[in-house]
């Protein structure tokens, strides 16, 4: 079975080649790249063997073998869709699921030019150790080069293949966006470390590369290295451990490819339908149902498909309470919407990069952000948020697409149509920026800024809900179609666009909101923290005109330019489809 399925993945691969420049291209280029990378990583590992530290030999091949296992699962996230071949679902019409099937998928995997290429790095260590005259390391690492290999390619299969990446868009777009999120978060590393280094030495890593090391994914790498400074106990220890990890992978994916090739495929519309949650109706009314029963209605049970809607209603119109409980659904559901939301969690992330790099060199990484010690500039993050959060809904009528055509037959008033959706978002973002605003205070230890940086972000927050009412209507740009991956490009022009609206968005936002931030810094500068909470109040206040100003006269122009907006949204590519 196994050899089988290596000669269908070569003969496919190369038939492929045949009928494509592209493709001969591609695997050229791929086979390029494969043996440059060997090549270097040879020559790092000559002159890594040839330096003679054992310790620091070991930390390094324990950090980089965790970091190729780490890229085995992360990279094919990136790639999936791209070869379905060795997918169990393709195979499901022509044989059954078998242990000998998975046994030969995974095989056939092997034998696929990453797979080569690995193996040849998986056997560098043995090279390094014998350059520096560790014959126990050599014959620990030459044991341990197939079990490596095996977990990177069964921890591979099993991520990308149990989750149906490669048959769902809806599976595809929403791991996409996670694993663009970690190799963001990758990309900030080397600074990171740049900063510990910088402010520590390069002894500061040390601790960093052995624990990573000594993490599931560098168990194999790091066996080696113990054994050559001689820790058995741990190098026993984590040996076993490093065997019987791909053993309860191979376990989860026979069960994984039974499942898949069992289960009928789920198609790319909509994840999931509206939930049903039936509720009794009011006795009040039961009395007056013989007419409804007699037409067949039932009198038993009401479907509910939008509870929030239920809820909110008792709060806020009706109408408006339905638009944002669908808005809520659209955060929860929608890649588009998780896209924006993916975007909101990295910010945070890089402002503590960016602060976390800048002590002077002999300064403490950990010192400098330590809890109730880290710099003032942290204190930036609430605001910053408020501003994002708030400019997010800048063009949010457009992602309706051409299902706004159901607003205007309805004849849904304009103020409750963007008031549902500025109720949907502040549902979930002021509970972040209050939670953030905490966070940094503690962290900074500079409690009494609560009350200026909490009015200020709220000032933001809210006129930026006002203007992105306004924008969304004057000046709507291109965006993703619904069912299109929201790391789909647009076209050239939109990017440019979009630039100048958010560039003239906070522009405005920052002139508007002015009196609040200004009379924060006089308050910060004058150190009188008694007028904090009048800072407090007055972002509040200025927060809620801003928003009340804004939905009103967004709500006069939709109501006036609703036919044009759809018209509009009609023009962008992918949007031309009756909703």
């Amino acid at each position: 079975m196994a050899a089988t399925l290596v000669r269908l993945r070569w003969r496919l691969t190369l038939n492929a080649v045949r009928s494509s420049v592209w493709a001969v291209i591609g695997l050229l280029a791929g086979g390029a790249y494969a043996v440059g990378a060997v090549s270097v990583l040879t020559g790092g590992a000559v002159l890594l063997g040839a330096a003679g530290d054992v310790t620091s030999v070991s930390l390094v091949l324990g950090a980089l073998g965790a970091l190729l296992v780490a890229g085995w699962t992360l990279v094919p996230l990136l790639l999936t869709g791209q070869d379905g071949t060795l997918d169990p679902r393709a195979l499901a019409a022509w044989v059954a699921p078998s242990r000998t099937l998975a046994r030969g998928l995974l095989v056939a995997a092997a034998c696929g030019l990453p797979g080569l290429a690995t193996g040849v790095v998986c056997l560098l260590p043995l090279l390094v150790w014998a350059l520096s005259g560790q014959w126990a390391a050599v014959a620990s690492a030459l044991v341990m080069a197939p079990v490596a290999l095996a977990t990177c390619v069964i921890l591979s299969r099993v991520v990308v293949t149990a989750a149906g990446l490669s048959t769902t868009r809806r599976g595809r777009d929403r791991v996409a966006l996670v694993a663009v999120a970690a190799v963001l978060l990758g990309s900030l590393v080397p600074s990171l470390l740049n900063g510990l280094a910088l402010g520590e030495g390069l002894e500061a890593l040390r601790p960093v590369a052995r624990a990573v090391g000594l993490t599931p994914l560098g168990w194999t790498f790091a066996v080696p290295g113990l054994v050559a400074t001689g820790q058995w106990a741990l190098a026993a220890a984590c040996a076993l451990g490093a065997v019987a990890l791909p053993v309860l992978l191979m376990a989860l994916w026979y069960r994984v490819v039974r499942r898949v090739m069992v289960t009928p495929v789920s198609g790319s519309g909509p994840s999931h339908g509206y939930a049903v949650v039936t509720r009794k109706p009011d006795r009040s009314s039961s009395a007056a149902g013989s007419a409804g029963d007699a037409a067949g209605t039932d009198a038993d049970s009401l479907v509910d498909v939008l509870p929030w809607a239920r809820r909110l209603g008792r709060l806020m119109p009706v109408p408006a309470a339905a638009v944002a409980a669908r808005c809520l659904r659209y955060w929860r559901t929608d890649p588009r919407y998780l896209a924006q939301l993916l975007g909101l969690c990295l910010v945070p992330v890089l402002l503590v990069v960016v602060v976390a790099v800048g002590p002077a060199a002999g300064t403490s990484v950990v010192g400098h952000l330590a809890w109730g010690g880290a710099p003032a500039g942290l204190l930036a993050l609430p605001v910053v948020l408020g501003l994002l959060t708030g400019w997010s809904l800048h063009d949010d009528l457009g992602y309706d697409s051409t299902a706004r055509w159901s607003h205007l037959s309805a004849a849904l008033c304009g103020r409750d149509d963007l008031l549902g959706r500025i109720v949907a978002a502040a549902l979930w973002q002021i509970p972040v920026i209050v939670v953030s605003t905490l966070l940094v205070a503690g962290w900074t230890g500079h409690w009494r800024w609560v009350p200026v940086v909490l009015g200020t972000a709220l000032a933001l927050l809210g006129c930026a809900y006002g203007w992105s009412a306004v924008t969304s209507v004057l000046m709507p740009y291109e965006v993703n179609a619904p069912g299109d991956s929201p790391l789909r490009s647009r076209t050239s022009g939109t990017a440019l666009l979009a630039s100048l609206v958010q560039m003239a968005g906070w522009v405005v936002l920052a002139a508007v909101t002015a009196p609040v931030w200004g009379a924060g810094i006089l308050v910060v500068l004058a150190g009188s923290w008694a007028w904090g909470t009048a800072v407090a109040l007055l972002g509040l206040g200025w927060g809620l005109a801003g928003t009340c100003l804004g939905v009103h006269r967004a709500g006069v122009l939709l109501e006036r330019r609703g036919a044009r907006l759809l018209a509009t949204i009609r023009s962008w590519p992918g949007h031309d489809q009756p909703g």
